[in-house]
């Protein structure tokens, strides 16, 4: 939420190292700031969902934070190793996924 936040009258810079265009960086990023956490939490579309929440904080780790100190890339590595977990793990078995499941493909 830091980026719309807004101090001395302007908003927090948010780098854009892929050079993306303007509007398609704010939307990847808002999506997998805002949207996905939702999304993840009640289990639906986990696996999809999480790839582009992925790639910011490996984008962040890897190409925006590259020569920073430890304790500045700690913050999206442990983000990203969160989210590789979930992925690998799935949504579990009380989430929506999971749900559709049985109702889809166990009569």
């Amino acid at each position: 939420m830091k980026k719309f936040r807004i101090q001395n009258g302007q908003k927090e810079h948010v780098p854009n190292p892929l050079h993306l265009p303007e509007k398609l960086d704010a939307l990847v990023a808002t999506f997998s700031d805002n949207i996905v956490p939702f999304l993840v939490a009640i289990g639906f579309g986990t696996r999809i969902f999480l790839l582009p929440s992925i790639g910011v904080t490996a984008t962040g780790y890897f190409v925006v934070h590259r020569n920073d100190d430890i304790e500045v890339r700690d913050v999206p590595y442990m983000y990203m190793l969160a989210r590789l977990f979930l992925l690998v793990l799935g949504p579990g078995s009380y989430s929506v996924d999971s749900n559709l499941y049985h109702i889809y493909f166990n009569h």
